[in-house]
């Protein structure tokens, strides 16, 4: 049976994550020195490179745990913690961090290394992807997630295509606004994920 919930949830999660709006900023930069043709390419393979990444991970991150000998609950724990840095560097504004490297212009190939991976899809979204695959067994329902990742993909494309626009109506302090309220919302889910895993490691904190 599917949990439309779940299903909703992991969606907004994910979303909350990628913050695509929180890091035009950070795009507009990167790619300040591109055609028009030149960021349209960009912008498609970016959204491409961000399905292909979610569902890879969604699908086989859980069996590379296994090989490596990694209990769920640990990689949870790691999981929520990197939820919560993510969440700090949104309330705070700041993407200065690993997650973002300084040098990331001088890349070549910018659309996958750094947009695509590090700034929009981290460890922290491929680690929540991987955490839910973990309850998840039914093809029907992993296709649903599937899915979803394919409709992320399509607003990390549109969001980046009217990358311009949206800066222009909303702002910095518009956008401000909306990372920090997603980072709020990414920091309150972290926190639960990180109580629930510990209780799974510490039973006696329960």
């Amino acid at each position: 049976m599917i949990d439309t919930i779940e299903l909703v949830k992991t969606f907004v999660i994910l979303l909350a994550i990628i913050d695509p709006i929180g890091n035009i900023p950070v795009v507009m930069v990167l790619t300040e020195s591109k055609s028009d043709n030149e960021y349209k390419s960009i912008t498609l393979k970016t959204s491409c490179g961000v399905f292909v990444l979610l569902s890879v991970s969604f699908l086989f991150g859980k069996y590379l745990l296994v090989f490596f000998g990694i209990k769920m609950p640990a990689f949870e724990l790691v999981g929520g913690v990197f939820l919560l840095y993510v969440a700090f560097t949104m309330l705070v504004n700041s993407k200065t961090s690993f997650l973002y490297p300084n040098d990331a212009e001088e890349k070549e190939h910018i659309a996958f290394m750094p947009m695509t991976f590090p700034l929009l899809v981290g460890p922290a979204a491929m680690s929540s992807v991987i955490i839910q695959s973990n309850n998840i067994s039914a093809w029907q329902v992993k296709l649903i997630f599937i899915g979803e990742f394919i409709i992320i993909g399509l607003l990390v494309a549109l969001t980046l295509r009217l990358s311009k626009i949206i800066l222009n109506n909303l702002g910095k302090a518009g956008i401000k606004f909306i990372t920090q309220t997603m980072g709020l919302l990414l920091g309150s889910l972290a926190i639960g994920l990180i109580a629930d895993a510990l209780k799974l490691l510490l039973p006696g904190l329960s």
